[in-house]
Formats: structure tokens, sequence, C-alpha cells
């Protein structure tokens, strides 16, 4: 019955609408194909650059920011945050805002790492 345009590029259009749940959406002006983060109880997108979206999902406990680059969903966190919310792309430059344990909303902005970069990356934060 509701449907939220949130973010475009082109003819490219991502948003979101409920159906027994939230599900995020993209049009590319003629199809209309739902996105929902696995596991997730709620999702939405917000922005979208080519062929790469950003959004937030709801999975029972919190939100999270997701990437999602047409095959894959990469969950977005910012430490230490209760709840992160992607909610813009542009290349790879992502911002967005969260909500830190006291309750305070901060914006963020962070660069999508080179795939090579990943396991370094989940390296790190493992040492962190």
């Amino acid at each position: 019955s509701d449907t939220y345009a949130f973010g475009i590029d082109g003819t490219n259009i991502v948003g979101g609408y409920p159906d027994g749940g939230n599900h995020g959406f993209i049009y590319d002006g003629s199809t209309y194909t739902t996105l929902d983060v696995p596991g997730a109880n709620d999702t939405y997108a917000y922005g979208i650059d080519g062929g790469h979206i950003v959004g937030s999902f709801y999975d029972g406990s919190s939100n999270h920011g997701f990437s999602y680059d047409g095959s894959t969903y990469t969950t977005l966190d910012v430490p230490g945050a209760s709840y992160t919310h992607a909610t813009g792309i542009d290349g790879d430059n992502i911002v967005g805002y969260y909500t830190d344990g006291s309750g305070n909303r901060h914006g963020f902005l962070a660069t999508i790492p080179e795939p090579a970069t990943l396991p370094l990356l989940a390296l790190g934060l493992l040492l962190a």
C-alpha cells in the first residue's frame, strides 16, 4: 500500500515498502526487484551509484548498514555504535549516521575497500 523512494541514479530508483515486514527495492524503469538482506526482518535501500546500493536492515536486535554490489550483501557497522544507517553512496564513498552508546547520533563517511584488502581488513578488525 505504501512505497518510499529514497535514492536515484540514472533510471534506477531505490527505496522500501511494507508487506508484512519492510523490504528494499530497486526499480530500473520497468521492473521492481525486492532487496532483502538475508536473515533480516526489515530492509530499506537508501542510496545507489551504478550497480552499488546502500541501506539499512534490522536483524531482530539492532539496525545495521549494508552495501550490496548486485550479488553480495556486506554489513556496515560503526564500531561501538548501537545503530548504523548507510544513506548514500558516490563511487567508493558511503555516508550515513550512527547512534552511539549514549543515544547521540553522528554522521560518518566510509570508503569501500578494494576487494584484495578485505582479508587484511578482517584480520585487522580481529586483532583490534
